[in-house]
């Protein structure tokens, strides 16, 4: 089996009930956090996902543990930043498939 990791990117509303979204992934974590970091594609939809996940995932089914990156929208900068996991997301897992 290949056990090379996918890079899944999931943006996430301000409370758990407001839906979160995974607009795609990469091979290379390099490459996913360039991504969000620069906002690609307006990802961020303007201020509607002031959070976001990065999660190495491999093949398989429920897949977890994972390693996660966490990053809150900075509005001055127009860009994501890593941020500590918000208390409120701590009890969720598997964010970008699962």
């Amino acid at each position: 089996m290949n056990r090379r990791p996918i890079y899944t990117i999931t943006t996430i509303r301000a409370s758990l009930f407001g839906g979160s979204r995974s607009p795609g992934f990469y091979h290379e974590f390099i490459q996913a956090e360039q991504s969000l970091k620069n906002n690609d594609l307006d990802i961020n939809e303007c201020g509607y996902y002031p959070y976001a996940v990065i999660e190495e995932t491999f093949p398989g089914l429920y897949t977890v543990p994972r390693k996660e990156n966490w990053y809150k929208w900075n509005p001055e900068r127009d860009a994501y930043e890593p941020c500590e996991q918000p208390e409120r997301f701590k009890k969720t897992c598997a964010w970008g498939l699962g």
